[in-house]
């Protein structure tokens, strides 16, 4: 199960220093196994572009909805668990200006969002089931939240900036499935909303990596619902706190595979939960078992590897940066350089003249 207790200091820390409480959320999550799946490299690649693809098209219609329903510009978005249908949902909502009226109605669903505001003011007036609610003044720390079955609406009087969650029951159960706790049975907040420093501290790794192209990985993002999903099940959920946690590493032949994995597909943006169906194990348990073999989280060593990869290519003088900089997996160049300075203290272009042949 979940290591609760953990969650207390995360928003604070991730707030502090992204990077840090990246690796920190993946001692979060950590679950029962689940039975050994033998299956081949390929077969990732394989499936891979068919749920991209659909990944990339639910990312589509949720922007559009978001853009419509709030009169904004398409929201940037990050997907959760982009390997499963039941995903969880970080978009980047805001206006820089005032607007006249009302938000639209969602089509009515067993969902809730989160709404947690960069900026402030906030939204002041609510309306949920037609009926329109008392919510306190929202302060930057603070955290709403809104059951979609009751097709809330917003006034758009102020301008605003915030990250908003989206999670479905169905999410919700899976999830809960996975983590070996009861089911969630929705989730309430009184008055909507109240202090919340985790959600704040979430918020802000979310907007910081939208922010730097590249570093929003599919690993980035499922590290974020772990963290997400264990914190609102206590929080909101009111499901009780507790359970065991795994307390081994992988077995080697896990190890070895998710090396093989990783090594084999830096080019693309693997997910942990792929990874961990490859090795027969759960999204949290396997990053809270990979964490205690290798004594880092598979976003960092992913990253690591990419690195390595690249001082390779480098010895070569006939491979341009940008080359490298995409089999490598790096969004593009910039990306490629600011990864590779933070990690070596030099630019690629220097490490590779430090290191002529």
């Amino acid at each position: 199960m979940y290591d609760f207790d953990l969650i207390v200091g995360f928003g604070r820390e991730i707030a502090a220093n992204d990077n840090a409480a990246i690796r920190r959320c993946f001692m979060i999550g950590g679950v029962h196994p689940v039975g050994t799946v033998e299956v081949s490299v390929e077969s990732i690649s394989i499936c891979r572009f068919a749920t991209v693809m659909e990944a990339m098209m639910a990312a589509d219609a949720i922007e559009d909805d978001l853009s419509k329903r709030f009169r904004i510009e398409r929201p940037a978005t990050l997907l959760a668990r982009k390997s499963s249908k039941a995903r969880v949902v970080f978009a980047r909502m805001r206006s820089n200006h005032k607007m006249r009226g009302r938000s639209l109605a969602a089509t009515p669903q067993e969902a809730f969002a989160f709404w947690v505001p960069l900026s402030v003011p906030f939204f002041s007036n609510l309306w949920t089931a037609g009926r329109r609610r008392e919510v306190p003044d929202w302060h930057l720390g603070d955290a709403q939240l809104v059951d979609l079955g009751e097709r809330p609406v917003v006034g758009l009087d102020t301008p605003f900036d915030s990250i908003r969650f989206g999670i479905t029951q169905v999410t919700l159960d899976e999830m809960a499935n996975e983590a070996g706790i009861r089911r969630v049975k929705g989730l309430y907040a009184p008055n909507f909303g109240a202090r919340d420093l985790v959600m704040f501290g979430l918020a802000q790794a979310i907007a910081g990596a939208m922010e730097r192209p590249g570093e929003e990985t599919a690993m980035f993002s499922d590290s974020i619902a772990l963290a997400f999903f264990a914190h609102i099940v206590r929080a909101y959920g009111s499901v009780p706190i507790g359970g065991r946690n795994a307390r081994g590493g992988l077995a080697a032949w896990q190890l070895q595979r998710t090396r093989d994995l990783i090594n084999a597909n830096l080019a693309h943006d693997l997910s942990i939960a792929e990874i961990a169906h490859e090795c027969g194990l759960s999204s949290g348990y396997f990053a809270r078992a990979f964490k205690r073999s290798t004594g880092m989280p598979p976003y960092q060593w992913q990253t690591k590897m990419r690195v390595d990869r690249a001082k390779e290519l480098l010895k070569d003088p006939r491979c341009e940066l940008a080359e490298i900089a995409l089999l490598c997996g790096f969004v593009d160049q910039s990306h490629f350089t600011r990864v590779f300075s933070r990690s070596e203290g030099y630019s690629p272009g220097r490490w590779r003249r430090l290191h002529r042949l």
